[in-house]
Parts: C-alpha cells; structure tokens; sequence
C-alpha cells in the first residue's frame, strides 16, 4: 500500500486531514512528537499508522521511508504562534527548520518527490497593502516571527524544486476553524469566541475590532489540500482562503446571529504583531480546483453543534 505520510497529524487540521484521506481509502501515517488520546482518530485509529517521534530523528525517518511506500509527505509542524518571541522562534528553527531541510534530503534518498507544505497566508505577506488583498505573486513581508518562520521553510523548499529534487505544493492556509480545535488555547479567533461563551468568559479583543481575516471550515481546507494533490499540480503555491474579508466585529456579530446568543466582549490595545487586513486572492485556486461556497454563519453553527455533540456524549 501507498502511504502518505502526515507530520503533525495529531492536529487540529492533520486530524481533520487524516479522516479525509480515510474516507478515500488512502493509507494514511500520523507522525508526531506524542499521540494525545484525544479521540480526534475515533473510529478510524485501525486504518491509521501512529508514530511517535521527533522530526530531528533522521534515523528514525529513515526507518519509516524503508519500511513504507510514501508518495507523499504532508508538513504540518510548528509550534509558533503570531505571538510567538525571538527565542520561540529561534527554538523554531532549531526544531523544525533544520530538521525539513534534512527531512528532505532523506526524501531524496528514497525517490520520494511529493511534500505538501502548509504555509500561513495569515502571516506571510504582512501589512503593506492598503487593499490588504493579496495574491501568490506579491511580495512576503511577514511581522511576526511566525510567519517569518514560514517563509524561511517556503524559500527553502522552492530552492529544493528549483534544483529538481522535489515536487512541492506550498499552500497559504487563511483561517481554519471546526471540529477538533481547542475552544481554549490563544490561536483560532472562531473557536476562543465560542470557548469564551461556553465557559461564561469575556471574549477579549486586540484593538477595535476593525482587523480582517478571512475565514473557512475545516473541511473546506482539507478536501481542497487533497484535490490539489490528486490533480498533480506540483511546483506550485496557492492561497486557499474564502476570498472575503471578514473583521472581528464581523465574526462577533455572525456568531451571535447564527447562535442566537450575545457575547460578552471586551477590547484591549491593538498588538503591532497583528497585520490590518489580510484577505487571500484566490483566483488562482478556481483556476485549478472547483472552489466550494462557504456559508460562514451556517459553518460555524454546524462547529457549535459539533461541540454541543461532543459534550453530550461525554455526560
């Protein structure tokens, strides 16, 4: 059997991912540094391969791409944030950039081409169009380290498909939010609002509110990183996002709307680390892919009664 190998697949969006591949019959292998008994691989976990280890074990890659039949590798690690500091992000580097460099160097030796790698169209291009709309020709000028740390990889792994040694797809991700997210960590402004509410908690926001993002469900991202894969458009970078800037406000106003709630919100002052607007062009994605409608009000009703679901079994 042919696997794809996911590292990083005990995540919010690897999980995701896995259980599209599952659905297609795909082997599947789940890399990570430990496995969370979670229970994101719930019904699925006999038609997964699990493996704990650290990226930086090149042996132990080695032993993994011998013993399996990868086509392709899907990156999903890191451990930064937009607020991530200098040290954090130099930790980064040591943990994760050296370690893909070498990674792919081992892809070499065992005729592996194909590396899917998720990028941050958050982040990457930073701040400097007053349209804030951006498309995969403009320049990346990230102002965070986070997404500086993406932008290290992506060049890394263009140099490598410049010299013929692999097929990359780099793939500029805008805001996912759905099942398995943490309601309660500092990333994903979908899901700490709806944690917010659910534990009675102030829903506090950097700034006026005025920031836009946009926005799209989980399966949205996953089904559209495997239709790209399937088709065979390599060598390529592509925004996937929803084409819609939506600002904070926005999202407040659309979750209290499709919840039939209202929100506690309390506004803090603006971060420097936070881009104004950034709204991914994805013109070129409807070129290559039919591109799904998102419905971001019945989306994040389906995720709320995702969660509702899910605490209701654990009574």
């Amino acid at each position: 059997m042919k696997y794809t190998l996911i590292l990083g697949g005990a995540g919010f969006i690897g999980s995701n991912l896995i259980h599209e591949y599952v659905k297609l019959n795909r082997g599947v292998i789940s890399f990570n540094r430990e496995q969370p008994d979670n229970g994101n691989l719930d019904g699925i976990r006999d038609k997964v391969v699990s493996i704990t280890g650290d990226l930086g074990d090149s042996e132990l890659l080695r032993r993994i791409f011998r013993e399996y039949e990868i086509e392709e590798v899907v990156h999903l690690v890191s451990s930064l944030l937009p607020a991530s500091p200098f040290y954090d992000y130099l930790k980064e580097y040591d943990e994760v950039t050296i370690p893909t460099m070498r990674l792919m160097k081992i892809m070499q030796e065992n005729s592996v081409r194909k590396l899917i790698f998720l990028s941050s169209g958050g982040t990457v291009y930073g701040s400097y169009k007053e349209s804030g709309y951006y498309n995969e020709e403009d320049p990346l000028r990230p102002i965070n380290y986070y997404g500086l740390s993406k932008c290290n990889l992506e060049e890394y792994i263009r140099f490598e498909g410049r010299k013929g040694k692999i097929d990359y797809l780099i793939l500029r991700a805008s805001n996912p939010f759905g099942r398995f997210q943490n309601l309660y960590g500092k990333q994903g402004l979908v899901a700490v609002i709806l944690g917010k509410y659910l534990s009675n908690q102030e829903v506090e926001i950097w700034g006026d509110g005025t920031v836009a993002r946009d926005y799209i469900p989980i399966g949205y991202l996953c089904r559209s990183i495997i239709s790209l894969s399937s088709m065979n458009a390599w060598n390529e970078t592509f925004n996937i996002g929803s084409g819609v800037g939506v600002s904070v406000n926005e999202i407040i106003k659309t979750i209290e709307d499709a919840l039939d709630i209202r929100l506690k919100v309390r506004y803090k002052e603006a971060r420097s680390i936070d881009s104004d607007r950034v709204v991914l062009n994805i013109d070129k994605l409807k070129s290559f892919i039919d591109v799904e409608k998102i419905d971001l009000g019945k989306s994040i009703l389906d995720f709320y009664k995702y969660i509702r679901e899910c605490e209701n079994d654990k009574r």
